[in-house]
């Protein structure tokens, strides 16, 4: 077709080409069919479902505290940065059910025409709004929570320190000695003897090491009492030294040690108060 005016040459206009129709693939029906599950009663469909996995699996997040030992039965058995890992842990976990709660709150609506397209299409944007973002949250929640319960395991384990030993000692006067001070025993001139008794726990120890138990004298430096202990199946090495026939002003020294932890105990003469410290051991 050309078209010509005064002074202008003329111009051909091409007619447009058609591209092929081709065929409808198996693929082309796999998106067809895809499509299909993107309709707004699909998506609520998968807003209940979102919700109800939030709900069901929280559960985890407290099981990855207590798999790793960050939480205890009642309470957290960590301290510092851990614990306030842990607390933060748990909040998003609270945080994740409520939005998931929020968002299957049951919404009536009474005047709405299913006969107006456009009053269906608002109600499905409003329902897909109202609870498609608390949904979001709440799996975000959970996200963010699982990844701090892991986050406090590591700081605990980073962070820990060997279990702290515990000791006990104890100055207790004879039986004989405490008879024969009696009304009964007066004027025998029986000195009075005492008895002390020293109990060590270490907990901790790997299979090759142990921990050692001396009691000595304070003025003589004489060894009273000592024991060596090999740790058992759970690390945990405990003796009990038991000296007997002290006189009561005689002041003891009781030195326990194990793996890198100390103790010392010092009982004075007399009526002294007695003294305990435990911590790194010295080289």
């Amino acid at each position: 077709m050309t078209s010509e005016t005064a002074g202008e040459q003329p111009v051909t206009r091409q007619p447009a080409l058609q591209e092929p129709v081709r065929p409808v693939s198996g693929e082309d029906r796999v998106w067809v069919d895809l499509a299909g599950e993107l309709t707004p009663a699909k998506s609520l469909e998968r807003v209940d479902t979102a919700t109800a996995r939030v709900v069901s699996t929280v559960t985890v997040i407290g099981t990855l505290l207590g798999g790793f030992g960050v939480f205890g039965a009642t309470q957290p058995s960590v301290s510092g940065a851990a614990r306030w890992i842990t607390i933060a842990a748990v909040a998003c976990a609270a945080l994740a059910v409520a939005c998931a709660l929020a968002a299957q709150i049951l919404t009536i609506t009474r005047h709405l025409n299913p006969e107006n397209l456009a009053a269906v299409r608002a109600w499905y944007k409003r329902r897909i709004d109202t609870r498609g973002y608390p949904t979001r949250a709440a799996t975000v929640l959970l996200l963010i929570g699982a990844v701090l319960a892991g986050a406090a395991a590591i700081v605990a384990l980073a962070t820990a320190e060997p279990s702290q030993p515990t000791i006990a000692v104890t100055r207790a006067l004879d039986h004989a000695a405490v008879t024969a001070l009696g009304p009964s025993a007066q004027g025998t001139g029986a000195p009075p003897t005492t008895t002390i008794t020293a109990e060590v726990t270490f907990r901790g120890l790997t299979s090759g090491q142990s921990a050692t138990v001396v009691v000595s004298s304070a003025t003589s430096g004489q060894v009273l009492a000592s024991a060596a202990i090999t740790p058992a199946t759970d690390g945990t090495a405990t003796r009990t030294l038991t000296v007997s026939g002290l006189p009561p002003a005689e002041p003891v020294i009781v030195v326990a040690r194990g793996g890198s932890q100390q103790c010392r105990a010092s009982l004075g003469a007399g009526s002294a108060r007695p003294v305990v410290a435990c911590g790194p051991a010295s080289p």
